[in-house]
């Protein structure tokens, strides 16, 4: 396995930088007991210079990659000029990011955050000043859905469990089965002012919406004059082989919300929308301290003009997807009865397996390769590599994966 090592001046520390971190850092989450200290391409070096191949991003972050050259040349280029300014005055690439953003989708105006649960946020805010003057503020969202972890997004989050002890929750949030139009339209009130569907539930399994469902709910909130809100904090950048996953159903929503990739692996979100719904979040209506930071926006920028320029969307990124998910139908063939479905779009992609995920995510770890485990039933891998993977690390993937569904994972020495 190609794990080239990539040695870091703290690699005798290794144990004791665990130790330090789990004695400062809230407990609040399930960490590995793994220090990493240096990303390139594909791959992550830990403090020991053990290279790792990363077929998770930073949970959908690294759409590129680790350290991709024009994206750190904007950073770098960007920092030696103003890191920040505020928002009381214009900077460039804010402008140049929004600019590029509006050209390339539906939308006519853009608001910066810091991250994608800001964003939601934003469009919270934004839907309930479109309804106030009708006395309409209810939103429906789905069951199962991830929208972040702030008190508003977390409400709007169809999980209890993520909920749970941090009552009393704001009032108008209601949920709907996911692909089920008439469970959404069921949970209609005279007071719902929008509908808030991720194209692609990440979080709880990689489950895609279906193309009735999209299509339908866009006729039907037309209809009542209901606002849909897309949230494509996982799905944007290109990861499904399209800039944003909702060109893939041929639906236009009013209020679409991105982050994750879009900061080039530094902190930002967006709300996109149109000039009519802008005019709701007048001046002092709504804001961010660091939104719109020209660090972060001229890293976006860079990923942005790198996707086309670069030739990652469409065509780029659709060739390689085709790769990896004949190269999963190949060992789902080999292996009957232990991957039972492969799900998703493009480079966000979800194995159902037959046993425990978590288990095999530690056989995946033992072997330097970072994936994930979710699903309501532990029995999703949730694949996130990059868009600018190789071949040959798309082989080594698969060979690993083989060897684990062989049941003789040969643990990497």
């Amino acid at each position: 396995m190609n794990t080239s090592s990539m040695k870091g001046s703290t690699g005798s520390g290794h144990s004791s930088w665990v130790e330090r971190g789990s004695r400062v850092l809230l407990g609040n989450y399930s960490r590995e007991n793994l220090v990493f200290e240096k990303g390139k391409g594909s791959f992550l070096y830990d403090t020991r210079g053990d290279g790792y191949l990363d077929f998770l991003g930073g949970i959908a972050i690294h759409i590129l990659g680790h350290s991709y050259p024009s994206i750190v040349h904007a950073i770098q280029k960007q920092a030696q000029r103003v890191t920040h300014i505020s928002n009381l005055y214009y900077n460039i690439p804010a402008i140049e990011l929004a600019e590029m953003l509006v050209e390339k989708t539906f939308a006519d105006r853009v608001f910066f955050s810091n991250s994608g649960t800001e964003a939601i946020e934003a469009a919270i805010k934004l839907a309930r000043r479109f309804g106030d003057s009708r006395g309409r503020f209810e939103i429906i969202s789905m069951e199962n859905s991830f929208h972040g972890r702030t008190l508003g997004a977390m409400t709007l989050t169809g999980q209890k469990k993520v909920r749970e002890g941090f009552g009393p929750l704001p009032d108008g949030f209601s949920y709907a089965r996911y692909n089920d139009l008439d469970d959404v339209i069921a949970k209609k009130t005279d007071r719902t002012v929008a509908v808030v569907v991720e194209p692609v539930q990440g979080e709880i399994g990689v489950i895609p919406a279906t193309m009735e469902f999209m299509k339908d709910l866009r006729q039907w909130t037309h209809q009542e004059g209901i606002l849909l809100i897309l949230d494509e904090i996982q799905t944007g950048m290109g990861r499904t082989g399209a800039l944003f996953a909702h060109e893939l159903y041929g639906v236009v929503p009013d209020i679409l919300v991105a982050s994750k990739a879009l900061g080039g692996g530094l902190p930002l979100g967006a709300l996109l929308t149109t000039e009519y719904l802008a005019t709701f979040l007048p001046p002092g209506s709504h804001g961010s301290t660091f939104g719109g930071n020209p660090v972060a926006c001229a890293a976006g920028l860079a990923l942005l003009r790198a996707l086309y320029d670069e030739d990652f969307l469409p065509a780029r990124i659709r060739v390689m997807a085709e790769y990896l998910w004949k190269g999963l139908s190949g060992l789902s063939d080999r292996h009957r009865g232990k991957i039972l479905e492969i799900r998703g779009f493009g480079f966000m992609v979800g194995v159902r397996v037959s046993g425990s995920a978590k288990q095999m995510k530690e056989q995946f770890l033992e072997n330097h390769v970072l994936v994930n485990a979710t699903g309501l039933s532990d029995d999703i891998i949730r694949l996130l590599p990059p868009v600018s993977v190789g071949y040959d690390e798309m082989d080594q993937f698969l060979a690993v994966f083989d060897r684990i569904l062989s049941g003789s994972p040969g643990l990497k020495g």
